[in-house]
């Protein structure tokens, strides 16, 4: 405990080694709030800091103490609400990136100046947990010249298969946060095309042994509740993200993992954020197996689960297949995630003379409502002719396999451009359909042979 005392420090006296154009990172989801306070305390005395994180679900005090953005900028990896705002007040952005490619992004291709990441109280053995969030925080330590851990009380300890934890001795200073509590958030509640959407995803879905990633968002947890209903049984979990349905259905005892290909019985996971009974249950449960993110959402790795089936959302859909998940036009909305990864890892089948990986059953689905309501109310289709002037395309055409709404799905590997577009079209609110239609003969992808 006395090197634990050495290196005890406050707030202040870390960020006061934060000089005029240093990289500081504040981890990931959970910031460190305490250290955020302290150098927020030196707006307008620093210049040119550039502070790295992966979404935040608290305001960061360096932004509200510096609305001028005369000191701090931030790069987010993954923007939430709060970040779309600095990004709106040119005081920040987005770094593109592969959720699981990060943390070599880290180890090969940027620098880390001073690292500050929340983690749990030390154990007796001289470790520190990354709680719900392992994601790439190894990672950044690894590469950080100035290693600190914010402790935050009330984390839960993780149990994880690998870098979930760093020691006392690979720290260079220790703050202790006892002001602030995990930040909890709550769980969405499903709309009714939510569980119209989730009943036809449900059709999909094996019942017997599925292992399951499913991605944010009510619409991925309502299939899982689903699920609970429809006969299936020893379901497997291999994801990024653990939800509260994931809570509820093991609690029920559907989630068992019995009958998984890889890490059979365990729940493999990244990273959770949620409600306070969440955090709980993750706290030192054997049940689950958390793994940096470079790990869960390798898509080699994703492929070693039988009857793997990728669930998540979407923002729209062209009539070519082009999928949108992070941009609504030109505007940053979220991340592309580990998206891409679960599509081509649940497609991915090794070649003749390989040791075999990918199983036949394994699907990635991508899910969204039809319509959405614009700014002055009025009705729009998320299925446009092309992908709007601006908007980033998260998953390509050609990697695309089930796209479902409210109206059905459609399975697009080797369809044809016409194909494409007629299966697409099925998918659309009916008053939108003859419009794209239209559209999509202009532009010479629908010719005449195609209606007889």
């Amino acid at each position: 405990m006395s090197k634990y005392g050495e290196k005890l420090v406050s707030a202040e006296q870390v960020a006061s080694l934060v000089k005029n154009g240093m990289w500081v990172d504040y981890g990931t989801i959970q910031p460190p709030r305490e250290f955020d306070r302290a150098l927020a305390k030196r707006a307008g005395e620093l210049k040119g800091i550039k502070i790295r994180t992966l979404g935040h679900l608290a305001p960061f005090e360096v932004m509200e103490k510096d609305p001028e953005g005369k000191s701090f900028w931030v790069g987010n990896w993954h923007i939430l609400g709060l970040t779309r705002k600095y990004i709106a007040e040119n005081r920040g952005t987005h770094i593109p990136y592969n959720f699981g490619e990060t943390a070599r992004y880290y180890r090969e291709d940027i620098d880390v100046d001073v690292a500050v990441q929340t983690v749990t109280p030390m154990d007796r053995h001289g470790y520190f947990n990354f709680g719900p969030l392992n994601n790439f925080k190894k990672a950044v330590f690894d590469k950080a010249k100035i290693k600190v851990v914010e402790v935050i009380q009330d984390m839960p300890w993780c149990v994880g298969g690998y870098d979930e934890c760093i020691h006392l001795s690979d720290v260079d200073y220790v703050i202790e946060n006892t002001k602030d509590k995990m930040i909890t958030i709550p769980s969405p509640a499903a709309t009714e095309t939510d569980k119209t959407i989730a009943r036809i995803i449900a059709d999909l879905i094996p019942k017997d042994g599925p292992c399951l990633q499913i991605g944010i968002g009510g619409l991925p947890d309502t299939v899982l509740r689903l699920l609970a209903d429809s006969g299936a049984k020893d379901i497997g979990i291999h994801t990024e993200m653990v939800t509260e349905a994931i809570l509820e259905l093991h609690e029920a005892g559907l989630i068992t993992g019995k009958k998984k290909t890889f890490i059979p019985g365990k729940i493999v996971w990244a990273f959770a954020i949620g409600s306070r009974k969440l955090y709980d249950w993750l706290d030192h449960n054997p049940a689950l197996a958390m793994y940096p993110v470079e790990f869960t959402n390798d898509p080699n790795i994703i492929s070693l689960n039988r009857d793997l089936i990728s669930i998540n959302a979407c923002l729209g859909v062209d009539l070519q297949g082009q999928v949108s998940s992070e941009s609504i036009g030109p505007t940053q909305y979220s991340g592309t995630g580990g998206q891409l990864a679960f599509v081509r890892g649940a497609y991915y089948r090794t070649t003749k003379g390989q040791p075999p990986m990918g199983y036949p059953g394994n699907k990635s689905i991508l899910a969204f409502y039809s319509t959405y309501r614009d700014s002055k109310g009025n009705l729009q289709s998320r299925i446009k002719p092309t992908i709007p002037p601006g908007e980033i395309v998260t998953v390509p055409r050609s990697d695309v396999s089930y796209l479902v709404t409210e109206y059905g799905v459609a399975y697009l590997k080797g369809l044809s451009i016409p194909e494409r577009v007629l299966a697409i079209t099925k998918l659309a609110h009916p008053d939108f359909r003859d419009g794209l239609l239209e559209e999509a003969k202009k532009m010479h992808w629908l010719n005449k042979q195609w209606f007889f």
